[in-house]
């Protein structure tokens, strides 16, 4: 799913919410959910039988040094029920057993990359010394800026989550600097962030919580600077009304906006190989999509229109005449349904690549995922038809999902 020409050379990724001011994360019922079921019983089925065999290992072990008491009682016992109930709790007590010296031996085994983790926390206090008081700041921005982000930062074990806070704090206050104050001051606004974003990686950042909070996490996780880089060129795309021919032309737009987060975020978390990268990016352009189709109205009433022409126009529509006159009808819903079907196709490619990250940034990822995906569940129930009024996702339903 590559681009044209973005700087990063793919797709799109994700984490979070879309910086043109919109939500964040989600997943769906249909195709996705019938093929995420199976998978996930089959899973657990197979970890229990890895806990039992891990479980009676180790008991057999035990039992050939000291003997085993459990089958010489079993052997002693006529009582049909009793042994059922004795094999219940062998049974069990092997799944428990194997579940306790599995994670004895993993801690071991990850004790170095913790101690990686724990140099690299460490670095970023030594980048930012006012770091805990700016990253407080960077969260309260994030609380009132993303709710949904926000929501599934929660899931992100601590050392993820306060960088990847810091992260979108700027990413979120680029894209509030570019659009307050006037359209003809925008391109001077836009030079200023190329300073901004300068200044960080000299390290010399601005003297606010988020320009030093953001300055720390790209040297201390050697972030490269194309990917921010590409975050503020579709902000120049934005500045420069262009208009979106293709599908293609919509995608190497989202890849700027949305994937270019979703790799800061893939480095933060650790993820090294292209694959990992590419289906991150696969899941931001999948969000980025999601949030056009959610938008269409309250774009076209700013002047911008995302949707490609050449389906408008499969429909009898055209960009001007939607910014002109911003009205749902079927043929409006179609193009909009067109686009969701595309974004559903790369989140179920992009769920390959969530089981590639660490496992204790599975949970969150997974979580955005569902709640971004959802939205697009939401317009289906009505019609696709997102000119009234936005779809949203409830609280409940995003806690919901989020477990």
């Amino acid at each position: 799913n590559s681009t044209r020409t973005t700087p990063m050379k793919c797709s799109s990724i994700e984490e979070g919410s879309d910086m043109r001011g919109r939500a964040p994360m989600p997943e769906s019922e249909g195709k996705t959910s019938r093929i995420a079921v199976p998978l996930t019983l089959i899973t657990s089925v197979f970890t229990l039988a890895v806990y039992f065999a891990a479980g009676w290992l180790f008991l057999s072990i035990v039992g050939s040094v000291l003997g085993d008491p459990m089958t010489f009682y079993l052997e002693s016992m006529h009582n049909d029920a009793l042994r059922v109930a004795s094999a219940i709790f062998f049974i069990g007590l092997n799944a428990l057993v194997g579940l306790v010296v599995l994670r004895c031996i993993r801690y071991v085994i990850m004790s170095a990359e913790n101690e990686h983790v724990e140099m690299r926390l460490q670095r970023l206090r030594e980048l930012d010394p006012m770091w805990d008081e700016d990253v407080l700041q960077c969260t309260e921005i994030m609380r009132k800026g993303s709710k949904s982000f926000f929501l599934a930062s929660w899931l992100l074990p601590s050392w993820v989550r306060e960088p990847a806070l810091a992260l979108y704090s700027f990413c979120r206050k680029a894209d509030d600097d570019i659009d307050e104050g006037s359209i003809e001051g925008a391109q001077d606004r836009l030079k200023r962030l190329h300073q901004r974003l300068d200044d960080a990686y000299n390290g010399v950042p601005q003297p606010n919580c988020v320009d030093r909070a953001f300055s720390a996490v790209v040297r201390a996780f050697e972030i490269p600077k194309e990917m921010p880089e590409a975050l503020l060129d579709g902000f120049l795309w934005d500045l420069s009304d262009r208009r979106y021919e293709t599908l293609s032309d919509v995608i190497a737009y989202s890849s700027r906006v949305a994937s270019s987060v979703g790799g800061m975020m893939t480095v933060l978390m650790g993820g090294k190989d292209s694959v990992t990268f590419a289906r991150a990016f696969d899941l931001g352009v999948a969000m980025q999509l999601t949030n056009i189709a959610r938008d269409v109205g309250e774009d076209a009433r700013n002047g911008r229109v995302y949707l490609p022409a050449d389906l408008l126009a499969e429909e009898g529509l055209t960009p001007e005449e939607l910014k002109a006159n911003p009205t749902f009808s079927p043929a409006l819903g179609r193009v909009v349904q067109k686009l969701l079907h595309r974004a559903d196709e790369l989140y179920e490619r992009a769920d390959s690549g969530i089981s590639m990250l660490p496992r204790s940034c599975r949970v969150a990822i997974r979580a955005a995922r569902l709640i971004y995906c959802e939205i697009g569940r939401k317009l289906e129930l009505r019609a696709c038809n997102s000119i009234a009024s936005r779809a949203v996702v409830g609280k409940k339903h995003k806690v919901a999902l989020a477990l």
